[in-house]
Formats: C-alpha cells, sequence, structure tokens
C-alpha cells in the first residue's frame, strides 16, 4: 500500500481538487473554522486529521456545498463549490442512514436512478469486493455491512472527488479492511482525489499522501507524509505531538 502511495506522489506537480482560503464559518455567533487555508493536489488521498469538535464535518459541508462561508473561498477544481458542483463529488456522511425497509438491490437500483454518474459494472465489481448482498435487507444489517454499502454508493459513481467523513466509525475489523481495500483500488489510477476525516490514523497512515491537522476551528498544520516519513516521523507521531 505504502508503495502504491509513494508511485501517485512521484511524477508531475498535479492540478488543485480542492482549495480553501482563509474561511471563516460562525454558526450562532460562534466562530467554528477560523481564517482555513490549505489545498488539495488532484489525484491524492488526503487525511483531515483532528480531535472530536475540531470543525471536520462543517469543513466537508463546505465542500459539498451544504454550508455557505461567512468569507473566505472554497473551491472545488478550480471553481468555487456550491450545490452546482454536486455532481462532480461523491459524499459519505458521518453517522448517514440508508432507507431500512429497502433491500442492499432496492436501495443500489434507486440510487442508479438518481445519480446520471452511476456505473453499474463498477457497482457489480465493488458489490464483490465488498461483500454486500442485493437481497439483504438494509434493516437487519450490521453497522459494517451498512457502512460498506454506503461506501460502495460513493464508489459506484464516477464524481472525481470522494470525501468520506469517519468510514470507520463503529464497523468491525473485516469491513475497516475491506473498505481500506476498495479506497486503495480506487486510487490505483490516479484518477479520483480522496478527502477523509477519521479518528483511525493507524488504519489509514500508509494509504494518506497528505495530512491536515485542524484542531479548534484552526489550521495546525498541513505535511506530505512521504516528507514526514524522510524525517522519521509517522503520522500519529505528528498528530500527537500537535494535540497532546
Amino acid at each position: 500500500m505504502a508503495q502504491a502511495s509513494g508511485a501517485r506522489a512521484a511524477g508531475e506537480k498535479k492540478a488543485t481538487a480542492v482549495k480553501c482560503d482563509n474561511v471563516e464559518v460562525a454558526i450562532k455567533r460562534k466562530l467554528i473554522l477560523n481564517g482555513i487555508s490549505f489545498d488539495i493536489p488532484a489525484g491524492s488521498l488526503t487525511g483531515l486529521l483532528g480531535p472530536n469538535g475540531a470543525g471536520k464535518s462543517t469543513l466537508m459541508r463546505l465542500l459539498t456545498g451544504l454550508l455557505e462561508p461567512d468569507s473566505g473561498r472554497v473551491e472545488l477544481f478550480g471553481r468555487p463549490a456550491g450545490t452546482d458542483r454536486l455532481g462532480e463529488l461523491s459524499f459519505l456522511p458521518d453517522r448517514g442512514q440508508l432507507p431500512p425497509h429497502l433491500t442492499a438491490g432496492g436501495w443500489l437500483d434507486l440510487a442508479a436512478g438518481i445519480y446520471p454518474d452511476w456505473n453499474r459494472e463498477r457497482e457489480e465489481e465493488l458489490a464483490r469486493e465488498l461483500g454486500v448482498y442485493r437481497d439483504k435487507k438494509i434493516g437487519t444489517m450490521s453497522r459494517g455491512e451498512e457502512a460498506r454499502l454506503q461506501l460502495l454508493t460513493c464508489l459506484a459513481r464516477e464524481a472525481p472527488l470522494i470525501i468520506l467523513d469517519e468510514p470507520f466509525a463503529g464497523v468491525d475489523m473485516i469491513s475497516r479492511e475491506r473498505i481500506a481495500s476498495a479506497v486503495v483500488a480506487e486510487m490505483a489510477d490516479g484518477q479520483r482525489t480522496f478527502l477523509i476525516a477519521t479518528h483511525d490514523i493507524r488504519e489509514m497512515e500508509q494509504l494518506f499522501d497528505r495530512i491536515v491537522l485542524i484542531g479548534e476551528g484552526a489550521i495546525r498544520g498541513v505535511h506530505d507524509v512521504e516528507e514526514l516519513r524522510l524525517g522519521g516521523r509517522s503520522v500519529e507521531s505528528c498528530y500527537r505531538d500537535v494535540f497532546s
């Protein structure tokens, strides 16, 4: 996995998939995001890391156009983020829920009708890789099974930007491994960009190209992971240095 990540880092500099420039958001007069500035290269896998309440979910809502900044600028592939850009990104929210009365197949058929960029062939491949069974009712699924179905829903689309908010939360070890493997497979051709907010640093450490550290609504650091390794540091040690 680390070799795949290194191969992506090699070569020419990538275009910018995500750019935040001095972004601020206040909710009920409380400053949630304060002067947020960073960028994410296209074709990379970036970890958005920080403690609970750091502002990660608010930042993801900005990127998806579900929330507008009070000041500053948010761009996706060089143009302002907004609801008109939803066709270019696929978002897995934290604690998202699927309709419990549907089977997995019923949900996937519904999703295929909603999203114009749905890839049926990729859906079938992902179902095999993630162990998703079309005849199983969503209401009877474990947390891990539902998480794998939600990830399938994101990856079966052809959107160039994938945003995942805590994809490992509350799921079992096998589901974690399958989710991580599916992400690695999607990164193989360098055509998609991933931003993943997670507390499971050890699970993803070998996959990250870049990390953005956020705490108390402010950016606490942006690091190239390969440069950290060359300096004898790990993602986990960097995180501890900033937030301990």
